[in-house]
């Protein structure tokens, strides 16, 4: 499977990838193709997944992995995706357009990101892989704020994307800000206590 992947992804970005297996600080493996930015005619650090997930339904395989592109690359990216793309395969579920991997720490060393959110891109950029008995989609995960993800709760993922269309919200950008139709998330006691009082409606 790696060398179909391989195979596939080279000929969607056009440059071959480097190939890391990585252990997780749960000391599990994962593989992760990387191509760094200057590398590809994309501009941004490419980062795809080796064995996200396999899933079986009506006789076929599903297998889905994901890839992310970013304007900052280096070791900590590569660690925080890996760690992700293994959360997805050890969920048990079918990831699908719209999931949250969320957690309640910062997913990047230095950066406010606590998440990830997986979606289909409309521009078919990488396109599905078929496979005797079954296929391969792939989705593109973008890094989100611990208010984003919270903003999620009651909402749909959709309107978190129309936001960010509307606001023209960079999704590939690490330096980016948190857009200003959704509120900061507040701290301590009167943080708590708001969110708290907004769970009870």
């Amino acid at each position: 499977m790696i060398d179909e992947l391989r195979e596939h992804y080279t000929q969607a970005i056009g440059t071959e990838p480097v190939l890391h297996e990585m252990n997780t600080r749960t000391g599990k493996r994962m593989g992760v193709f990387e191509w760094p930015a200057g590398t590809t005619r994309l501009g941004v650090h490419l980062y795809t997944s080796a064995g996200a997930g396999h899933y079986w339904k009506d006789g076929h395989r599903h297998a889905v992995e994901l890839f992310a592109g970013v304007n900052h690359g280096g070791q900590e990216v590569l660690e925080a995706f890996c760690t992700m793309a293994l959360n997805v395969r050890e969920s048990g579920t079918v990831p699908q357009h719209g999931v949250f991997v969320a957690g309640d720490w910062k997913i990047i060393k230095g950066r406010k990101f606590t998440g990830w959110v997986l979606t289909e891109r409309p521009d078919n950029f990488m396109p599905q892989m078929d496979l005797p008995g079954g296929h391969v989609v792939f989705l593109d995960a973008l890094p989100v704020f611990p208010e984003e993800a919270e903003y999620r709760h009651g909402n749909r993922s959709d309107d978190l994307f129309d936001i960010w269309e509307a606001e023209e919200v960079k999704s590939w950008d690490l330096d980016r800000g948190l857009p200003a139709e959704i509120e900061p998330r507040s701290t301590g006691i009167v943080g708590w206590l708001a969110r708290s009082l907004g769970g009870q409606k």
